[in-house]
């Protein structure tokens, strides 16, 4: 979000007004502190809590700790602020005394019991989406979320509540400090405070400023950096100046060597492929046709058995036929089994005739001629299936002889050697390229290391930054005027801004060089001052001022051995009249040892603390009795 844009929506927000502080503890009265719009006043004797109460404030607001602790408020346990802004809202804040988080009612206090509270760090957080009580307070306020710088490189921060803290809450010691009223106690943060004022001033932040890394870690890590680059050179620088290359081919002529050598392996090897197909299907060819040979030698020596029987039946029938004709010619004998003369009644003679005999055995004969010409036409079929298979098993044996000749005699070696070929200049190639690659990684990294040798060389140029907004200084200057004239500021009452010191001079003299009662009556003019700036230019303010003892320290119409110098008589009188006069756009809570006039009680919100003294019908303190 712009600067612009921040104003815009800041000028249309309102600031907001303390209304009542409580302390609450089991078993007790509450210790409560109600204030008004304009001008309150809470005076009274020491050690009546008047300076606990902004301790009590600044505690609720995001403090680590509550600062000062006074055995009466030890029976407590919480806190309670109320707040309203000008747009009539409410808001009240609860801490525990002993620390923690800060539970947000967005109500009246005497309504929080009807509220649901809002749980909220007093820090911002790490954690996604977690609330902490200055982006409650600022929302609140109307003031926007800002980014502030932090420091002179240009890193930046997020404003917190507390960056206001040096002209919201002014306790006793800071008022006569001679600290510049903007930069606080602290100093580990004056840069951020700057920016703050210049935030009130103008109402824009620092959001979109680049951050320049210090100095020293910039030259670390250079030196750091130089070191490894100079490691990586040395091999690299070595190994070129080392390198030697065989072929003096360049890059283009091996990359069109090697497209060609890799176009003739190609066909090489789509040759290689189709003669390792071609064998493969000249050895399947093989193995069938001398499978079927086998089996078709097992069929014929098979049919040769056959045929030899036949051949065996045959001679059997020509000696049956024969051993008829003799048997006819033979003389009764006696049998020799039974021993009985066989003659034609003899029961193992032959029934039939020797001619019966001839005829059936000319009838066997013919069938059996019959089936041995059958097998001997089987026979000269299956040696012609044979004669074809050995065929073609030779053809078979040839084919795979001449492809086995041409693989070992011209493919392989030709394969060998194109592929050796076409390695080495793939091989030639990649060195090459590395050459290239470390050839540019030299170049690149020798401008590198020249760079960072010259940065390292360069002094480093101190950063400038813009000057506080000129017209609004001295606006506000305008209105520190303004305060001193109704103080009765002895002297013209000239007010100026010193940059350096970042504080205010007045009619040529630093508020530093006063004495700590002019200095806490410069401090309180200057905190009320930009209060009203901020209210009339719709500048970021929080829009009220707690402000401890600004008149204590003051000696009317004495003369300091610090360097007060003349001081005008009127100035304390005319300091508590001015509280009567206050705009109820913006709130000043004085606390002081000292009573108003009679007649400035009565216009104000005023209260008295009595302390041990306290007569029947007065307040004692803030702690009630």
């Amino acid at each position: 979000m712009s600067g612009l844009l921040r104003y815009a929506i800041w000028s249309c927000k309102a600031m907001f007004q303390l209304r009542k502080l409580v302390l609450r503890g089991a078993g007790v009265m509450d210790a409560m502190e109600t204030f008004e719009p304009g001008g309150n006043i809470l005076a009274g004797e020491s050690d009546t809590g008047k300076s606990y109460l902004l301790h009590c404030i600044d505690y609720v607001f995001g403090a680590d700790e509550l600062r000062k602790r006074i055995p009466e408020a030890e029976v407590y346990s919480d806190i309670f602020v109320e707040l309203e802004n000008s747009a009539g809202e409410f808001l009240t804040l609860k801490r525990h005394l002993a620390g923690g988080k800060i539970a947000v009612y967005r109500s009246r206090f005497e309504s929080m019991s009807a509220t649901q509270p809002e749980v909220v760090t007093s820090k911002r957080g790490t954690g996604k989406g977690i609330k902490d009580i200055s982006a409650v307070l600022f929302a609140f306020a109307g003031i926007p979320e800002a980014v502030l710088r932090k420091n002179n490189r240009g890193a930046t921060q997020r404003l917190s509540m507390r960056m206001f803290l040096p002209v919201l809450l002014i306790d006793e010691i800071a008022v006569i400090d001679d600290r510049s009223p903007v930069l606080g106690k602290s100093g580990f943060s004056e840069t951020a405070h700057k920016r703050t004022f210049s935030f009130m001033l103008s109402g824009k932040d620092d959001e979109g400023i680049v951050t320049s890394e210090e100095q020293v870690l910039v030259k670390a890590r250079s030196t750091a950096q130089l070191g490894v680059i100079t490691e990586l050179l040395a091999p690299l620088e070595e190994r070129a100046a080392k390198r030697q290359f065989a072929s003096p081919l360049a890059s283009e002529e091996i990359h069109e060597a090697i497209n060609s050598i890799s176009d003739h392996l190609t066909l090489i090897t789509d040759e290689r492929t189709n003669l390792y197909l071609e064998r493969e299907a000249s050895t399947a060819e093989l193995n069938r046709a001398e499978y079927q040979v086998i089996a078709l030698k097992e069929l014929l020596s098979r049919y040769h058995l056959l045929d030899g029987r036949y051949a065996s039946d045959l001679e059997r029938l020509d000696f049956v036929a024969e051993g008829a004709h003799y048997f006819k010619e033979l003389q009764e004998t006696r049998c020799p089994l039974c021993d009985q003369v066989m003659d034609g009644a003899h029961e193992h003679s032959a029934e039939a005739s020797a001619e019966s005999v001839h005829q059936s055995a000319r009838a066997e004969a013919g069938k059996i001629l019959g089936h041995r010409a059958d097998l001997a036409e089987t026979i000269e079929a299956v040696t012609s299936r044979m004669q074809e298979q050995a065929m073609q098993a030779a053809a078979a044996k040839a084919n795979l002889s001449r492809i086995e000749d041409r693989l070992t005699q011209v493919i392989i070696p030709s394969f060998t050697e194109v592929a050796a070929r076409l390695d080495d200049l793939v091989s030639h190639r990649i060195e090459l390229e590395r050459a290239n690659s470390e050839r540019d990684q030299i170049r690149n990294l020798s401008e590198l290391k020249r760079q960072i040798e010259t940065a390292l060389d360069t002094k480093e140029e101190k950063e400038t930054w813009q000057q506080l907004p000129a017209k609004a200084l001295r606006e506000l200057c305008s209105e520190i005027e303004t305060i001193l004239g109704k103080w009765s500021w002895k002297g013209p009452g000239r007010v100026d801004f010193d940059q350096k010191e970042y504080d205010i001079v007045v009619d040529g003299q630093s508020r530093q060089s006063h004495g700590k009662g002019v200095r806490a009556v410069l401090y309180a003019a200057f905190a009320i001052g930009l209060l009203r700036y901020c209210r009339s230019k719709g500048t970021p303010h929080p829009g009220m001022v707690i402000i401890d003892s600004p008149l204590t320290s003051y000696k009317k119409g004495k003369s300091s051995s610090t360097g007060d110098g003349p001081v005008d008589p009127g100035i304390e009188a005319s300091f508590w009249e001015s509280m009567a006069g206050l705009d109820d756009g913006i709130q000043v809570v004085i606390v002081e040892n000292k009573e108003p006039p009679q007649d400035v009680a009565e216009k104000v919100h005023y209260q008295w603390f009595a302390g041990d003294a306290a007569k029947p019908g007065e307040r004692a303190g803030l702690i009630p009795r």
